[in-house]
């Protein structure tokens, strides 16, 4: 007799590999890894072959957060810090006001498009009004994004989750309620991202201090331990009042930017584990997903994308950054095409498919309608973004060419000294190492050439 876990792990594993294999097909065709993700959930699904009955929101909602969590600490570990502080103004911009304004734009539209009266309606645009990092961290890369835009919008992503959360909760309580608390909203905001912010640059240090302290027996520990630093700084900043996820994203980054031991070990662990989080989190999310349901939806969530990609999105950026460049003296100055091309890369992902779950625990009239539509625009915008962004970045002259990625990597074993690392350095037809010997090159006495392929 087949035991129920053996059954349950088998078909999990099956999944999970079938995602992760599905991951070549998505980098070599443009593909958005969460659409195949969803995709293999929805097959999983109580209306596919599989048959999988799942409809715990609740348990959804907590895997999601989790996993977000993760990513965004993995993602700040792979951020450079003078590609932040370039991006942080206007960013931090982007996340607040522009969020905002795009909440709006679509609340109007779908108060317009849909059976939804006015504040069901916001409620809807507060769901989807923010970008999602997942989606950024892994669509873009790769793609031949300028340094500049990618920083913007990968910081964005990292710190625009507590407005959504607040006006998504707030909007929803409204739906419930009838109140509506503008003032509480602005200064939740701005405790959350300030007491955020304080908590995941002390707990990166620690988190630093600790690692290049403690001596542990076992090296595989220490990628462990800082996962487990990061998620500890999101817990215990959401427990203080501050925002978890900008937290862990801040944790990561002053990791990645301070003399820290088995570096490459912590970061590479951190992806995988970011990885396997999306994984987890879009099966999840395909799972309570019911096609049938769907197609009733289905044209009003396309005019619905329109607006979001289209309208809203443009919107918020060109007005924000507009205001900014007025406000900064032209400090801060963004070209028309980087303006189109920051538009379009406003990716959604698992972040409001994952708040859509709030007005269906919260009992709000049409909250299953509203999960239906932000499930078909995620999807449908993110596969048209996903495709197009990096022959967009080409036709506007944006597009750089990154080095190929090496075939070999070598690692620090042991207990290698803080803060040293291996760097991949790419030797292009014009660089002016080539054809010069080694012991020509003039390299300090600490770096070490240890392979030339």
């Amino acid at each position: 007799m087949i035991a129920r876990v053996d059954l349950a792990l088998l078909v999990f594993c099956t999944l999970a590999l079938a995602a992760i294999i599905s991951t070549k097909f998505a980098t070599r065709f443009g593909l958005p890894a969460l659409v195949l993700f969803v995709g293999l959930g929805v097959f999983a699904g109580s209306d596919g072959p599989i048959g999988i009955q799942f409809d715990d929101y609740t348990l959804a909602y907590n895997i999601g957060i989790v996993a977000l969590a993760t990513i965004l600490f993995s993602g700040g570990l792979e951020t450079k810090m003078r590609l932040f502080r370039t991006a942080l103004v206007p960013a931090s911009m982007l996340a607040t006001l522009g969020t905002a304004v795009t909440m709006i734009v679509i609340g109007l539209f779908a108060w317009w498009l849909t059976p939804l009266d006015l504040v069901t309606s916001m409620l809807l645009g507060a769901v989807i009004s923010s970008t999602d990092a997942a989606a950024v961290f892994t669509s873009l890369k790769g793609r031949g994004l300028p340094a500049k835009l990618r920083g913007v919008v990968e910081t964005e992503s990292g710190a625009n989750d507590p407005v959504a959360i607040l006006l998504t909760v707030a909007l929803a309580v409204a739906a419930t309620s009838g109140t509506f608390d503008l003032g509480g909203i602005l200064i939740g905001i701005v405790v959350q991202l300030a007491v955020g912010a304080v908590c995941g640059v002390l707990m990166g240090r620690a988190i630093v201090w600790l690692v290049n302290v403690v001596k542990l027996d076992s090296f595989g520990l220490y990628p462990i331990l800082g996962l487990v630093g990061g998620l500890l700084t999101f817990a215990l900043t959401n427990i203080v009042g501050g925002n978890g996820f900008l937290a862990a994203y801040f944790a990561g980054l002053v990791m990645a930017n301070s003399r820290l031991a088995h570096r490459y070990n912590i970061t590479s662990f951190a992806e995988a584990a970011a990885w396997g989080s999306q994984i987890l989190m879009f099966l999840v999310l395909g799972l309570l997903v019911d096609p049938s349901e769907l197609l009733v939806t289905v044209p009003v969530a396309l005019l619905i994308t329109a607006v979001v990609i289209f309208l809203a999105r443009p919107i918020a950026v060109v007005g924000t950054l507009g205001l900014l460049r007025v406000v900064s003296l032209e400090r801060y100055t963004f070209t028309p095409a980087e303006q189109a091309l920051l538009s379009w890369a406003g990716l959604k992902g698992a972040v409001p498919i994952i708040l859509a779950i709030v007005p269906l625990s919260l009992g709000v009239p049409g909250a299953t309608y509203i999960f239906n539509v932000i499930f078909v625009v995620v999807i449908v915008g993110t596969i048209l973004q996903g495709f197009t962004i990096g022959p967009l970045a080409q036709r506007l002259g944006l597009a750089v060419t990154e080095p190929p990625k090496s075939p070999l990597r070598l690692e620090l074993g042991g207990d290698a000294p803080i803060g040293s690392s291996v760097l991949d350095v790419y030797l292009g037809a014009d660089s002016r190492a080539v054809g010069v010997s080694i012991v020509d090159l003039g390299l300090p006495e600490d770096i070490v050439i240890a392979a030339v392929l």
